[in-house]
């Protein structure tokens, strides 16, 4: 249900002609007009358009509220009573649609039911299909149930449609049926929607944006974005080339979803403005009023570093456009919590999950994930015993149903508060569930390598076997064809006959022979390479499995020294704090191992990227106006080569980041990694207040110590340079560099 949730959240009521049958909607600025004409009109055709036009304008209005659904739902009735007194089929057909409508906005699909014993062929089908939209759309009951109801609509739509040769509604039955099926992640979905989309394009029909989006919402959901974006953007050009205006607010909401999802932050926020032009003229399935819709824009606001903006823009459209209901409530609320949260502004954080905490309370609801909200956040302010109370709580609540990586987010947060509070036996259960999840990601991993190679080469032994056989057939059909021939002989030659017939049976006998024989090697040879095969992959899983132990092994050991670390002196502070990063700088370097498909090389460019944002975060760099550069090349170096190398730039990154901008408000850390013909330079430096000269030479720490030591054991020089801050050089040489594009990157 994932993905309907994600998809039809966010999908139009307002393309009409794209989900359900309806009426062109009507424009808030008739309504003075439509007013007078109603009070001026008699009874009959006329007046009956009328109010069936009034019953749209108020159904169609920007800022619809609760009020204008009823004051709608009134208008339509009373349409719907004076074209059955007069007997008006197509005023009827009209009154019934738009009363189909607004059962589904007012989630009241059974009326909808109700309204088919009074409907025509063609009217049933259209409510039909509205009711196979809402069925899909739904959220609350069971999910295969919806599924199943809508796709029982669409067919019975489907078949009335046929036989009324409606060409339409046939496709829009289909496609609805199409769009449940991508929902399901069935193989040949996507096809089966492709194939709808070129009928439809055979019928001449242009506007195909939704279409679109449904194919890219599925093409986003299976991590295929080079599709996601081409399907979206199609979405887009659709709606703009047919200038389908009713549609284009969902259509530009849709992509700043898609936008927003793969990280294209300033393209969402831009995506989502012009949504909200188009929603000012007409609503769509959004309003300009709704929350969701200014929550993308705020987040947003946030990943781009703009927390104050973030706060800002969500705490001004919530006092512009305040909430309708509770859903619009805890919507503002939790998104002004996360961005108060994402400013270390915990106590107006707190606040307001508090109050989403009490409105679920309030109306007996399950309280979702604001048990989750509330731990994570008394994580971060370091509070372990409220966040341990919450993050337990929602560990026991029954609607708590997580994926592998939310249910391993949530056992981590609980290590964290455990160890903090000294609830040791429990942090070690939790961190046991982590690493038997990730030992059984592993072996599945490995157990389907090694599945996939033994099919691969069993095929290929069959395939050997077969082209073998087909070589003896041809030479076998070449010996009948020359004992024909000598047997025409031997009706002139007796002798000769005989010796032919002999030397043809020693030949059959030795090609037997040699077959046999070439078939017993070529099987004792094909098991032999089977058995190498198997013992290679098991080998390289193993190496995997081992540093994979290791890394789970060195982090255990890492948040117990940060555990410590919370009690200890400030100087034993200190020195386990080095530890920890001395530590986390092997485990990172055995997580690059197991997840490289070379084991016996490091990337150490994506090995050190990974580090400097571990570095940026520990040492609070941001906050601390202190900009990390960087210019890497591509480097592929030996394990002997890569974890001295690694435990060197920890101590010179980490020695900088704490003591060189000591008094300041600012600074710069720089890391480049050339490469030099045969050589590497590692240069780091800093534009701080410098190493003292005399830890260069008299007072060596340990770190200083290390480096140096680490140096030598790989044929490494290293040189300091003090001066406008200080500046590291290490040249070592090179081994087999593999080849790519260098990147730049500011962190």
């Amino acid at each position: 249900m994932t993905f309907i949730l994600a998809f039809f959240c966010f999908f139009p009521l307002k393309s009409y002609s794209q989900y359900y049958p309806a009426l062109t909607p009507v424009s808030a600025d008739q309504l003075p007009g439509l007013l007078k004409q109603l009070r001026s009109t008699p009874p009959g055709d006329t007046r009956i358009q009328v109010l069936n036009n009034l019953g749209n304008l108020y159904l169609s209005l920007p800022l619809r509220k609760p009020a204008d659904l009823d004051i709608s739902r009134r208008y339509e009735q009373q349409a719907l009573h004076e074209s059955i007194a007069s007997n008006n089929q197509a005023r009827k057909a009209d009154a019934l649609l738009l009363l189909g409508q607004l059962n589904f906005l007012t989630a009241t699909p059974d009326s909808t039911e109700r309204l088919l014993t009074i409907a025509n062929d063609t009217t049933k089908a259209k409510l039909l299909l509205q009711l196979s939209f809402y069925s899909w759309y739904r959220t609350d009951g069971d999910d295969s149930y919806n599924n199943n109801k809508s796709i029982d609509f669409a067919r019975r739509a489907g078949v009335i449609s046929k036989k009324l040769g409606l060409t339409e509604l046939t496709l829009m039955a289909r496609r609805n049926i199409a769009i449940i099926h991508l929902n399901q992640a069935k193989p040949d979905a996507e096809a089966e929607m492709l194939k709808i989309l070129k009928e439809y394009q055979l019928t001449g029909y242009k506007k195909l944006h939704y279409i679109y989006f449904a194919l890219a919402y599925y093409s986003n959901n299976t991590s295929r974005n080079a599709k996601t974006y081409y399907y979206s953007q199609a979405a887009v050009n659709s709606v703009n080339s047919t200038h389908d205006n009713a549609a284009a607010g969902d259509i530009y909401m849709i992509k700043g979803m898609i936008d927003y999802a793969q990280e294209r932050y300033n393209d969402a926020i831009r995506s989502c403005e012009q949504a909200l032009g188009f929603y000012s003229r007409q609503a769509g399935m959004y309003d300009v009023s709704m929350p969701s819709l200014h929550s993308i824009i705020s987040k947003a606001y946030d990943k781009m570093g703009k927390k104050l903006e973030a706060i800002s823009y969500i705490e001004n459209m919530m006092q512009k456009y305040p909430p309708n209901s509770m859903t619009d409530s805890i919507t503002y609320l939790k998104r002004i919590g996360h961005a108060y949260r994402e400013l270390k502004r915990f106590p107006e954080a707190e606040s307001y999950f508090l109050q989403v905490s009490a409105i679920l309370k309030k109306h007996h609801l399950n309280p979702g994930d604001t048990n989750l909200d509330l731990g994570s956040l008394y994580l971060d302010a370091h509070k372990y015993e409220k966040a341990r109370t919450f993050l337990y709580e929602e560990l026991a609540a029954p609607h708590a149903n997580y994926s592998k990586g939310g249910q391993r987010q949530l056992h981590y947060m609980l290590f964290l508060a455990d160890s903090a509070t000294h609830h040791y036996l429990s942090a070690i259960k939790h961190q046991n569930f982590l690493n038997n999840q990730s030992e059984f990601k592993l072996r599945r991993e490995r157990d389907s390598v090694v599945k996939t190679m033994e099919v691969a080469y069993k095929a290929l032994e069959k395939e050997q076997e077969i082209k073998l056989k087909n070589q003896n057939i041809a030479q076998l059909k070449q010996q009948a064809i020359a004992q024909q021939e000598k047997l025409k002989q031997s009706q002139k030659i007796s002798l000769l006959t005989g010796s032919a017939l002999l030397l043809s049976l020693v030949v059959i006998i030795l090609f037997g022979f040699l077959y046999r024989q070439n078939k017993r090697s070529s099987r004792e040879m094909s098991h032999k390479n089977q058995l190498l095969y198997k013992l290679v992959s098991e080998k390289e899983w193993l190496l995997k499995e081992v540093h994979h132990r290791v890394k789970n092994n060195l982090h255990t050991v890492f948040c117990l020294l940060e555990s410590q670390a919370r009690t200890a002196t400030t100087e034993a502070r200190s020195a386990l704090e080095k530890s920890q990063f001395r530590i986390y700088a092997m485990s990172l370097f055995h997580q690059k191992i197991y997840q490289s498909d070379n084991i016996e090389q490091v990337d150490f460019g994506f090995y050190i990227r990974d580090f400097l944002i571990f570095l940026q975060d520990s040492f609070d760099l941001e906050a601390r106006n202190i900009r990390i550069t960087q210019h890497i090349e591509p480097a592929s170096l030996s394990l002997k080569q890569a974890m001295p190398l690694a435990l060197v730039a920890n101590e010179a990154l980490t020695n900088a980041a704490k003591y060189a901008f000591e008094g300041r408000s600012s600074g710069e850390i720089r890391l480049m990694l050339e490469q030099q013909q045969q050589t590497y330079q590692l240069i780091i430096s800093d534009d701080g207040i410098g190493i003292p000269a005399n830890y260069l030479s008299v007072n060596r720490s340990l770190g200083m110590e290390l480096m140096h030591g680490l140096c030598a054991d790989i044929g490494a020089t290293i040189s300091f340079e003090i001066k406008n801050g200080t500046k590291i050089y290490i040249n070592f040489a090179a081994e087999q560099v593999s080849k790519r594009p260098v990147e730049y990157q500011e962190i």
